[in-house]
């Protein structure tokens, strides 16, 4: 371990005035405009996504003005434009006292706590500056927070992690304006129990986003309220994130229920303010170690900047620095079954919450193993990515197979099943016939008796090997013979290369025999074994995506087949 010393309001600020200088021509100043005071840019180079920031962007200006080491300290161009972004906030604030997320959520309760999250911060750092500009934005934005605890005393949520967003923000008003409703409607979201399970896991599955989210929350409940209670959770979560880096800290979003599921993204401000608050509430080098990572990921700071003003003391814990995991095996939520159904007609969501999981890190190798999805693989070894492997049926449309269940078989070894009931439905009995509608046949589904059930076990086998991986096919359906298929989904930035590879289009191919070669950069991935047993391209309710370079392997039933998956850096790789 070692300690390391940094500045790191400096390396914020100098973080945020490049965002700002990115940014600052982009507010709208015709005051004839709805938008007047708001930003169309955020930095992303995404037109107009400026405009669904639920604070204004207060969380970038504010500090610039406030910080005494910033180049926009006390400016009389900063404060004005801080002036019309509080006026923009008032002017778009709901009768209810909330206010819109305009892409998206209308009169939303929300994300009215999002921005009473970044305003109520923006707040205390104004208020403790002197001198009557600060203290006429604070008027303003007191108003603009009172304004909102109607709405939010009242007002809903739509996903899991809302109610923990509203708990943050109620607790944040009520140290403010110490209204007691406030309390009780904390106390009343907090009675149905947190949506957490033992290995750390929140019902929605995204790494990239609304764990961070959960965390400071819920760590602004606990503060205020005392709550100690909540900063268990919030380590349990914290700790799970050591096993969900790949290379170059790139976090593990292949199985996301959000909208991170799939996208490149790092630790971002949100997880460098947990990471050390709860750094030094438990004193842990680990989490100090993740907060310094996510600071170097950072391409703007002003949440993370926003707490240093802020919680200066719990920001500021002086611990030793050291590696980040990079070698482990880890198998979550073992015991439990994946929310996938294997009868018709099958059950499709994108929410797998406590699905079983494995991590495999070896270096430059990152490896999941994911029940509940039909992409049950990911591997990427340095910048090389295997995004997916899925294994299709022609049976009863299922496409890509969800496994329900992994277990254990070995060291380093386990198996990945599903079992899938094909069946037809038989004639109304007469009883039936009189209660159902024949305009509404799919209603009277539940009503009919299964015929010709018949059951199909599936299974994959897995063993994790630190150069890669071995899959192990087993589709036992022999009469009649059923089409399957393999296909294996790369990144798009990189190459395929293979003697046995077919063009099937501009972005798929059949792998026909033998091996082919994934290349990107100085890395590279292998699969070693193909098959062209019959000639779909797809089968049925499966599609070969565009945005990837497939590489498809095709078979009959019964499948009992073996494919080794290696990885390396280019020296001594050829096709």
């Amino acid at each position: 371990m070692e300690h390391n010393l940094l500045n790191e309001d400096a390396v914020l600020l100098e973080l945020m005035e490049r965002h700002w200088r990115k940014i600052k021509h982009s507010q709208v100043r015709d005051s004839s405009s709805y938008w007047y005071g708001a930003f169309t840019e955020n930095g992303n180079s995404k037109p107009f996504e400026g405009l669904t920031s639920s604070d204004a962007m207060l969380n970038l200006t504010v500090p610039l003005y406030a910080h005494p080491e910033s180049r926009y300290y006390r400016s009389s161009s900063m404060l004005e434009t801080i002036r019309q972004q509080i006026r923009f906030l008032l002017r778009v604030q709901l009768p209810s006292g909330c206010i819109s997320l305009h892409n998206c959520n209308i009169d939303s309760p929300p994300d009215t706590g999002f921005a009473v999250h970044f305003t109520t911060l923006c707040y205390h750092i104004l208020d403790k500056m002197d001198g009557d500009e600060p203290a006429q934005l604070c008027q303003e934005l007191r108003l603009f927070l009172r304004q909102t605890i109607p709405g939010l005393l009242a007002g809903g949520i739509h996903t899991p992690n809302h109610r923990w967003v509203l708990c943050g923000a109620l607790a944040l008003l009520y140290e403010l304006f110490e209204d007691e409703r406030l309390r009780a409607r904390v106390d009343q979201f907090l009675a149905e129990g947190l949506d957490i399970n033992p290995d750390g896991e929140w019902t929605e599955r995204s790494n990239a986003i609304y764990n961070a989210v959960c965390s400071i929350f819920l760590y602004q409940t606990a503060r205020v309220f005392g709550y100690t209670h909540l900063y268990e959770p919030i380590t349990r979560n914290l700790r799970m994130m050591q096993y969900m880096l790949h290379p170059r800290s790139e976090i593990a979003t292949e199985y996301s229920s959000r909208q991170d599921r799939g996208e490149i993204m790092k630790l971002n401000a949100g997880y460098y303010v947990a990471f050390r608050l709860m750094a030094d509430r438990n004193a842990d080098p680990l989490f100090h170690s993740f907060a310094r990572e996510a600071l170097l990921s950072l391409r703007t700071g002003g949440e993370a900047l926003l707490y240093r003003m802020f919680l200066r003391n719990e920001m500021s814990a002086e611990l030793p620095l050291q590696p980040l995991p990079d070698r482990y095996e880890v198998f979550l939520n073992r015991e439990r079954i994946a929310p996938v159904a294997g009868t018709i007609p099958y059950q499709r969501t994108a929410f797998h919450a406590g699905s079983p999981l494995i991590r495999f890190r070896q270096g430059e190798l990152s490896v999941t193993v994911i029940a509940g999805q039909p992409e049950f693989l990911y591997l990427q070894f340095g910048q090389a990515r295997l995004l997916g492997v899925r294994l299709a049926l022609g049976w009863f449309g299922v496409a890509g197979t969800p496994f329900a269940a992994i277990r254990q078989t070995g060291d380093h070894e386990y198996e990945l099943s599903m079992d899938l009931e094909g069946s037809y439905r038989d004639a109304l009995d007469g009883n039936a016939v009189v209660r159902t509608d024949p305009l509404h046949f799919a209603e009277t589904i539940p009503s009919r008796a299964k015929t010709n059930v018949t059951v199909l076990p599936v299974r994959v086998g897995i063993r994790l090997d630190p150069a890669g991986i071995d899959l192990h096919y087993r589709v036992d359906a022999s009469a009649p013979p059923l089409f399957a298929q393999t296909v294996y989904s790369f990144a798009p930035e990189g190459s395929l290369e293979g003697t046995a590879l077919e063009p099937i289009n501009a972005h798929a191919s059949w792998l026909k025999s033998g091996q082919l070669i994934y290349r990107c950069g100085e890395d590279w991935i292998t699969v070693d074994g193909g098959a062209f047993q019959h000639g779909f391209e797809a089968l049925r309710n499966d599609r070969l995506d565009p945005g990837v370079k497939s590489a498809v392997a095709n078979y009959l039933t019964p499948v009992e087949t073996k494919v080794s998956i290696r990885c390396g850096k280019a020296e001594g790789c050829t096709a």
